[in-house]
């Protein structure tokens, strides 16, 4: 099978992309529904998160020209990120039901880092 230079140049552009789209996502999101088990979630970079007091794994994905975070934990959450990125909106039923009925908000006052 031969594979063009395009489909190459396109698979290495959204891998690019992805990397560098974690970088923004970093850091510390507090949850802001109160009543919820899951108090905050840690972004860290290579797809690794913390969150439930477990180290967790996610992703980025653009679809309908929204960005998704899919945070994998017992199930799979879904987060549309708001235009500048400091807030992450539940995006199904699931997600709202389980994790937060509100958002997440990014708190750039901490620091916190996964260490594995």
């Amino acid at each position: 099978m031969k594979i063009s230079n395009k489909v190459l140049l396109v698979v290495s552009l959204l891998c690019s992309y992805s990397a560098v789209a974690s970088d923004w996502l970093q850091g510390v999101y507090i949850n802001n529904d109160k009543n919820s088990g899951m108090d905050e979630v840690i972004f860290c970079d290579a797809g690794k998160a913390y969150a439930g007091m477990a180290h967790r794994q996610y992703t980025i994905e653009t679809k309908d020209g929204q960005q998704i975070v899919e945070l994998s934990s017992n199930g799979k959450f879904h987060f549309i990120v708001t235009d500048n990125g400091d807030k992450l909106l539940p995006a199904d039923s699931f997600t709202k039901d389980w994790f937060t009925s509100s958002s997440l908000t990014k708190d750039t006052t901490r620091t916190d880092t996964c260490n594995w």
